[in-house]
């Protein structure tokens, strides 16, 4: 064992009691001290975690947990006994180490990662992640190190296909940002910035609405519309969950309330309740408070719990059930089979409806096991007396399958996406209209009018739509594609000063696009979908001239059938624009760029000449004078030599070369350093230089090749 590990404390409240190893106060000192003893030693932070560990103590009982714990850090202690290493348990099933950063990739490390347990003759397997950083800066605080290792690890906490990560900086950025977003959660709330959006749950025989589901969005003054699934898992962390909850249920009961007392149509709605919820003991008796102050038929309001949460607190979850049911409430088990649970469990937990979700099945209609298992499910429920509903249906094949297997209900994007609560109140007025069902609607509206208008063509609207001023289209949206459907003259003269319809164009837009203002595009229209206000958006457009322009789009949503969407846009030529901003911006960098160095040249590979764009006039060098660079470095010296062993100058001299050191590089440049000894009135002089040599892309989409000299000593005469 290192004498780090030997380091006993002297006296009490430094190491864990269930373990032996060091608690997180033992850990931090004596951390500090290995690293202090060994200076020479690159060594990394390891935090660790055991997945689903809860589950150990609610199968098992707390004496296995305990067994698992100790096994584990036996299992550490025995693959670190002969390092310098520290080793800690620091709360619940989370344990910590600072070793050699080269053990990490041996055998012996990465066997830790799998526990087994044994209970009578049947093995059960646990596995661990941890995340990883490595110091860098010794003088940081152990605390911080932990943090920075932590965040790590729960970056693949739920991705059982990885068991650690390293921890780099824009780790520490989204740290940030959520932080900024729990600063502005209490103003949210206050000014009801959340959003509760309905998705219809539908009868599967004919696609009318039977209840919906109440979903909340965060509409940010200034960061536009969040999602949930950025807001929810960090609001269950730092609690804020509980006050999010309770906002919609109270926002879901005024709306319910509004539509009784204005005698309009009602619809079941069912409320999410978060996993952590089921900590409170008083939780079936807040919401039945809620729903009763509002004065709404607890048959209205569904509850809906997780899988998850099933498996973290069977008992209490078992309690809840039953106390909901006695308050008139339905219960739903939202993703079922997606996790842990069977169809055994519900035995236990004597929920009234599965939610089945479509992902968990990918690829029913190809693979037989799918359907087989989809089929069973549905069927065995039936047996139990329990509905089902299938979540994410998005075409008609799934559909017809759902319906052939009797299926009792349906929620997805070929029927409805979530929309905001006006929007909902507007379908149910329509269904209580007897206008048909949602499909006879929903073909007639969006299949024979719209499809019909902008891809068959229609005289009227076509004489409209192609007279209008300024660049406008019709683009469908799939999973991979955006798709022109229709354009008007003003688009051909936005993009291409003519009037003139081009029968070759490209008519999928994004396979004119970069990755990156695709995922933006993408972006604004999902954006435009949700919140049914317009987007806008530049993006780089790549003609079939391959000329890169800027474009400025508005876009706004149509409908969707299935898969498909479609968007009007508004398309706007801003490259001269663009341009103008990308020159002011290179200006502005150029003069501060020239302000930090004394030298600063653009070096031509095509003539081997570097051109003066900038001398700080100590010598005889003048603007636009221009230099071979052959020789870039020997010539304004006698003699040079390379700091840090790193000659460059054949570098400089080698296009290809030095094309290969910036793509190498964290950062795109190459900075060397030497010393050069040049002759004045006879006398050696010796100057320490710094060279930085980078590419700048300019507004004509051509790179040049900038080199930047600095002196960072001032000469001495030589002895």
């Amino acid at each position: 064992m290192s004498e780090s590990l030997k380091l006993q404390p002297a006296f009490d409240g430094m190491t864990d009691e269930l373990t032996g190893l060091y608690n997180r106060r033992g850990f931090y000192k004596y951390t500090e001290l290995l690293i202090e003893q060994n200076p020479q030693v690159s060594f990394c932070l390891a935090y660790w975690n055991i997945r689903r560990f809860k589950i150990v103590n609610n199968l098992f009982g707390w004496q296995a947990g305990d067994d698992i714990l100790i096994q584990l850090a036996d299992a550490m202690q025995k693959a670190l006994s002969d390092e310098n290493a520290t080793v800690g348990r620091v709360e619940r099933d989370n344990f910590i180490c600072c070793v050699p950063i080269e053990i990490i990739s041996q055998e012996k490390w990465t066997k830790m990662t799998d526990l087994s347990y044994f209970v009578g003759e049947v093995e059960y397997h646990f596995s661990c992640c941890y995340g990883l950083y490595q110091i860098t800066e010794r003088n940081m605080s152990v605390s911080e190190m932990e943090d920075k290792a932590r965040i790590a690890m729960e970056t693949i906490k739920d991705n059982y296909m990885c068991s650690c990560a390293w921890f780099h900086d824009s780790m520490w950025n989204t740290i940030l940002e959520e932080q900024k977003l729990s600063n502005d959660f209490r103003s949210a709330i206050a000014e009801k910035q959340f959003k509760i959006y309905y998705q219809p749950v539908c009868r599967a025989q004919d696609g009318s609405v039977e209840a919906a589901e109440a979903l909340v969005r965060w509409e940010h003054p200034t960061r536009g519309l969040i999602p949930p699934g950025i807001f929810v898992p960090m609001f269950e962390d730092n609690g804020f969950i509980t006050i999010l909850d309770r906002y919609v249920w109270n926002e879901v009961c005024r709306m319910l309330k509004r539509r009784l007392e204005q005698g309009l149509r009602v619809a079941p709605v069912s409320i999410n309740v978060s996993r952590v919820e089921f900590y409170k003991a008083n939780l079936c008796e807040e919401i039945r408070d809620i729903v009763a102050s509002y004065e709404v038929p607890a048959s209205l309001i569904k509850i809906e719990i997780t899988e998850t949460a099933y498996a973290e607190n069977p008992k209490q979850m078992q309690e809840a059930v039953n106390k909901f049911h006695e308050y008139g409430f339905i219960v739903l088990m939202d993703d079922f089979g997606s996790g842990y649970s069977s169809l055994s469990t519900l035995k236990d937990v004597p929920v009234d409806v599965l939610k089945v979700d479509m992902k968990f099945l990918h690829g029913f209609e190809t693979s037989h096991k799918s359907a087989i298992i989809l089929e069973a499910i549905i069927r065995m429920a039936k047996w139990m007396n329990l509905k089902v509903v299938a979540e994410g249906v998005e075409d008609k094949k799934e559909w017809d399958y759902l319906k052939s297997v009797e299926c009792d209900m349906l929620q997805g994007y070929y029927f409805y996406r979530p929309m905001p609560e006006e929007a909902f109140g507007e379908l149910l007025d329509w269904m209580e209209g007897g206008k048909g069902t949602h499909a006879q609607k929903k073909d007639r509206k969006f299949e024979n009018v719209v499809f019909d208008e902008f891809r068959l063509g229609n005289f009227q609207a076509d004489t409209l739509f192609y007279g209008m001023l300024g660049g406008m289209g019709v683009f469908e949206l799939t999973d991979e594609d955006l798709e022109i459907i229709q354009v008007n003259k003003g688009f051909y003269e936005a993009i291409y000063n003519t009037t003139e319809e081009l029968d070759d164009e490209v008519k999928v837009l994004n396979k004119k696009m970069e990755e990156s203002d695709i995922n933006v595009l993408m972006e604004k229209c999902r954006l435009a979908m949700e919140s049914r206000q317009m987007q806008q958006v530049q993006i780089h457009y790549r003609r079939k001239d391959n000329v890169y322009i800027w474009l400025k789009m508005k876009i706004r949503y149509i409908g969707s059938h299935g898969k498909r969407s479609l968007f009007y846009f508004a398309v706007d030529n801003i490259d001269d624009e663009k341009k103008r901003e990308e020159e002011g911006y290179f200006l502005n960098y150029s003069t501060a760029i020239m302000r930090f160095f004394d030298k600063v040249y653009r070096l031509d590979y095509e003539t081997g000449m570097g051109e003066v764009l900038h001398t700080e006039g100590s010598d005889t060098m003048q603007l636009r004078e221009k230099v071979y660079f052959k020789d870039f470095f020997t010539r304004f010296a006698d003699y040079i030599e390379w700091i840090d062993d790193r000659p460059a100058g054949h570098i400089i001299e080698n296009k290809e070369l030095l094309d290969k050191e910036l793509e190498e590089s964290a950062n795109g440049s190459l900075s060397v350093c030497y010393k050069a000894t040049r002759s004045a009135e006879g006398k050696p002089l010796v100057e320490i230089i710094s060279a930085l040599l980078f590419k700048v892309k300019m507004p004509d989409e051509k790179e040049e090749y900038i080199c930047c000299i600095k002196k960072i000593t001032e000469p001495d005469i030589a002895e």
